[in-house]
């Protein structure tokens, strides 16, 4: 049977609805749609194939043809809803932007870390600055990819981890998505940590509260979509329940090879650079609890 590729929760259990193992239930937060999906333990992970614990997707349009105004007033809308997947009383933060700066679509992580007000060294060298300006305490890193640095991302976050000793990792990571129109329209957010790659078939270790022994937050971006599964979709809207007799067709069709290609948009470029812009003010807003121009007066 072909298979749809895609890193986002609401997306599985489009496709196998009450089978997903996967809890739905949609607001509309001003402008903004926003659908819960809560993955059961269990059953849920079973039916899904995704690890337990809620997804929160947020449709927000082509944000990146819009205003840096327009780009805070959505943030802060996340920003709202991470606060309340950070465990209690938490005030000290690590981020780390997964990806491969040097791949546009994938970018995305690695961009978002330098537009972070990264705070924990001001706490040590400046007590009264950081108690008065009322920062959350936030480190950030970047750890690249396997294939550039040799080393799995997981090992790297690890290290870091036992050395800062954070109360929460929020993960940034570009995702994947089996549809055109959600490609830079939707951001995912989560309490399950992530699997780099695994929406590219490129599956690395996994990042979690299992794993790291903290609280992960997680947050992305679909950039990407595969090209088998676009195929298969559009077919899917141009024939409906007919398209489901190709699947096979396109499965025998599409080589090794072919099956490994995966398309972007044409302005991937600024998307992947708004799209950091986005996630970097969202966990400013949700960790700093200020405004974007507060925050852009010690950014400047």
């Amino acid at each position: 049977m072909f298979e749809k590729r895609t890193d986002l929760a609401l997306e599985v259990h489009e496709l196998h609805g009450k089978d997903s193992g996967i809890t739905v239930w949609e607001e509309k937060i001003e402008d903004v749609a926003v659908t819960y999906a809560d993955v059961s333990e269990g059953e849920g992970v079973r039916l899904s194939g995704k690890p337990s614990g809620r997804y929160i997707t947020f449709s927000v349009g082509r944000f990146y043809k819009k205003g840096r105004a327009a780009i805070a007033s959505v943030a802060e809308i996340i920003a709202n809803e991470m606060k309340r997947l950070f465990p209690k009383n938490c005030k000290n933060f690590l981020v780390v932007g997964l990806g491969n700066e040097a791949i546009t679509p994938d970018s995305v992580g690695p961009s978002a870390v330098k537009k972070l007000l990264v705070t924990r060294h001001i706490e040590y060298m400046d007590k009264l600055l950081f108690e008065g300006a009322g920062f959350g305490g936030l480190c950030a890193v970047s750890p690249s990819v396997l294939g550039q640095t040799g080393i799995e991302s997981m090992d790297i976050i690890s290290g870091v981890v036992q050395k800062v000793n954070p109360e929460c990792v929020i993960l940034i990571d570009s995702l994947a998505s089996r549809r055109l129109s959600r490609l830079a329209t939707t951001v995912q957010l989560s309490n399950t940590g992530i699997s780099p790659g695994s929406g590219v078939a490129n599956h690395r270790a996994e990042i979690s509260k299992e794993t790291l022994g903290v609280p992960v937050v997680s947050i992305g971006i679909p950039t990407v979509v595969d090209a088998a599964t676009l195929a298969y979709d559009l077919l899917e809207e141009a024939l409906g329940e007919e398209a489901e007799a190709l699947s096979q067709a396109i499965d025998k069709v599409l080589s090794t090879e072919k099956r490994s290609m995966f398309v972007t948009p044409k302005e991937s470029d600024v998307i992947a650079e708004n799209a950091a812009r986005l996630i970097a003010t969202a966990i400013n807003m949700a960790v700093h609890g200020m405004t974007d121009s507060e925050i852009n007066e010690f950014l400047s």
